[in-house]
């Protein structure tokens, strides 16, 4: 797979691709970082790629003209091209997108400065505006290499797919918490049932983990994992399948009545601070 990165500070990715499991990525040819410096496309002297906002306003906007040369150049040496805009318009990024967007061999990633870029350049040649939040950064190299490091996770072997299964927001839940040596720290123990050898009841407690985690953390994901999940296994309604169902579903609001408790009692405990 194939990132293309446009930015007029090429260089300020040089060094995180030689670190972690990137590095191995890279190394092992599963990805490949190419880096163009928006400067080589200008035909100013002074190598210029920026101008005045058009009706006026604060700061400066890269132009379409210098925008589509570089991307067009990258276009006619490359197949099954995807080009973004990292920009606070765009959609939120989350892991399904990354999922989706690994399925393209060439990512080319534009990372505006300023106010950002000529919309006209947006309209022709941009196919998917991404923010990664709710909150404006000083330029676009950042998100492109969150977006670079959370698809890379999907391309080959770079992570082991049983290992993606268990992480955060695969299924609309977030990981449940881990724990490791000493067994005891600061007075807490290590839950006794992770020590148990109780494979059953290890799942057991670990997706009560995710569960509590998601409630307390992001609801709303809790709200959308539930009506995938209760459909899932409430699907086939049947009376040979009935007192099976039912347990699943008194087990799992029993579940969600118990965190509840749990919620409140931490929110009464906070207040009263």
């Amino acid at each position: 797979m194939n990132f293309h990165i446009f930015s007029i500070f090429p260089d300020f990715f040089k060094e995180y691709f030689k670190f972690g499991i990137l590095s191995r990525a890279v190394e092992n040819r599963v990805v490949n970082i190419h880096l163009y410096n928006l400067r080589d496309y200008s035909e100013d002297k002074r190598l210029g790629v920026d101008d005045r906002i058009a009706g006026g306003g604060k700061g400066m906007l890269f132009k379409a003209p210098i925008l589509q040369k570089a991307v067009r150049n990258v276009r006619e040496n490359f197949r099954n091209c995807k080009v973004i805009y990292l920009t606070p318009q765009g959609k939120v990024f989350n892991n399904r997108m990354a999922k989706e967007l690994s399925g393209y061999e060439n990512i080319l990633l534009i990372c505006g400065r300023y106010e950002g870029i000529d919309g006209r350049f947006v309209e022709k040649e941009v196919d998917l505006e991404i923010s990664i939040g709710d909150y404006v950064l000083t330029g676009g190299e950042l998100p492109a290499l969150v977006l670079i490091d959370a698809i890379c996770r999907f391309v080959g072997d770079t992570v082991k797919s049983q290992a993606l299964k268990e992480e955060s927001f695969e299924n609309d839940l977030l990981e449940y918490e881990h724990y490791t040596v000493p067994n005891e720290w600061e007075g807490i123990k290590i839950p006794e049932v992770l020590r148990s050898g109780n494979h059953k009841a290890i799942k057991e407690y670990r997706f009560y983990s995710s569960l509590k985690k998601t409630y307390f953390n992001r609801i709303d994901l809790l709200e959308r994992f539930s009506v995938s999940y209760l459909k899932d296994k409430l699907e086939v309604v049947d009376f040979k399948n009935l007192k099976k169902q039912n347990k699943i579903l008194k087990e799992y609001l029993f579940n969600i009545q118990k965190i509840a408790k749990e919620w409140r009692y931490v929110r009464r405990n906070s207040d009263s601070e």
